[in-house]
């Protein structure tokens, strides 16, 4: 990968999270997601949710990294400390464009996330949830040692869409820093 920069998302970057958004699902969806909610109400869903979240600080705090290669937007993540502090330190988003699929950008974006919470909330596990047809991403958290819930109904952004999903957690947070930063494959 040629320039990465993994910089914090401001309030401007809304408008850009929501199409990285957008993108990320109507990518990663069809066959999961109803094609006309991808096609025609994803993005500004999203967008609404982004203005709201960046702007009016909707979801409480979240800290939200943009990927930059080479000065183009590439992907993001969404730390929500306070959403579901039962269950720990909530990452609500982990997308890559998928013209940058294949380049490590979503074990780089992982790392930072999980360094940040390393740093600044020792001792708390790291979640995420994950559609259960998702099956790529599963794979992916699987191997770097994310532990699956069991499988649940949950609401879906947009209306009336349900789906099934199941929540990733790493108990141990400064593990999967180890296991993302080692070089090794994973």
């Amino acid at each position: 990968m040629s320039d990465l920069a993994l910089i914090p998302a401001t309030a401007a970057d809304a408008e850009r999270l929501a199409a990285m958004h957008a993108a990320s699902w109507q990518h990663t969806y069809p066959g999961i997601l109803p094609a006309a909610y991808l096609q025609e109400q994803a993005y500004p869903e999203r967008l609404a949710a982004w203005r709201a979240r960046m702007l009016d600080g909707a979801d409480g705090p979240a800290e939200v990294t943009l990927a930059m290669v080479d000065g183009e937007a590439a992907g993001f993540a969404c730390l929500l400390p306070d959403a579901e502090p039962q269950f720990g330190i909530y990452l609500d988003n982990l997308h890559v464009l998928p013209a940058f699929h294949g380049h490590g950008l979503g074990k780089r974006l992982l790392a930072h996330c999980a360094q940040r919470v390393a740093g600044h909330w020792p001792g708390r596990p790291l979640f995420l949830y994950v559609l259960e047809d998702n099956t790529q991403a599963r794979e992916f958290y699987r191997r770097l040692g994310g532990e699956e819930s069991d499988v649940f109904e949950d609401d879906f952004p947009g209306p009336g869409l349900r789906v099934m999903v199941r929540r990733v957690t790493w108990p141990d947070v400064a593990a999967l820093v180890r296991r993302l930063t080692s070089g090794k494959p994973g």
